[in-house]
């Protein structure tokens, strides 16, 4: 049986969807990961400070998958990047489940775009000012093909107006 190389992402009530191709190769234990979770229907938001990002968290937690160069780990972050993390409870002021450990998939709809996070100056659990951003190493996973993009990256920029809305993930 060949393992799947492709992931279908959909924002039903705004008609958008896109077709991203997997990176066994730089990503193999991240797309494992995340293809473990799937099908998955989820919310999608905006990310709150990294520009062109938007989100969905993984309906579990996953652990033991290092967010680092073996998985393809970059803080540098660009337009069709599909990529994955996890925030640990108290890594982070006010994170994407506050008090609660998440596994998140993001992606990269625009030029400008930096995945990072609010940070104390004090250390964990982050919740004594001064603050600072901290950019975030995120696993690159996946890219999306632009030639299926259905409204999928306008749909992204909208999560910021239009707020939180049902994502379906599946593989093929």
């Amino acid at each position: 049986m060949s393992r799947p190389t492709k992931l279908h992402f959909s924002i039903p009530s705004l008609d958008a969807s896109i077709t991203a191709t997997l990176h066994w190769e730089e990503a193999p234990r991240t797309c494992a990961a995340v293809l473990a979770a799937l099908p998955f229907t989820s919310k999608a938001f905006h990310g709150r400070n990294s520009g062109d990002e938007a989100v969905c968290l993984l309906p579990e937690c996953v652990g033991g998958v290092p967010q680092d160069a073996s998985e393809g780990g970059t803080e540098g972050h660009s337009r069709n990047m599909v990529l994955f993390g996890t925030e640990a409870a108290g890594s982070c002021y006010g994170g994407a489940a506050a008090g609660t450990s998440v596994s998140e998939v993001a992606w990269i709809y625009g030029p400008a775009a930096q995945a990072q996070y609010w940070v104390s100056e004090h250390g964990p659990p982050h919740t004594e000012p001064p603050f600072r951003f901290q950019k975030a190493t995120l696993n690159h996973f996946a890219t999306f093909d632009e030639a299926t993009d259905k409204n999928f990256y306008k749909a992204s920029g909208a999560l910021q107006r239009r707020g939180e809305q049902d994502i379906r993930i599946w593989a093929e």
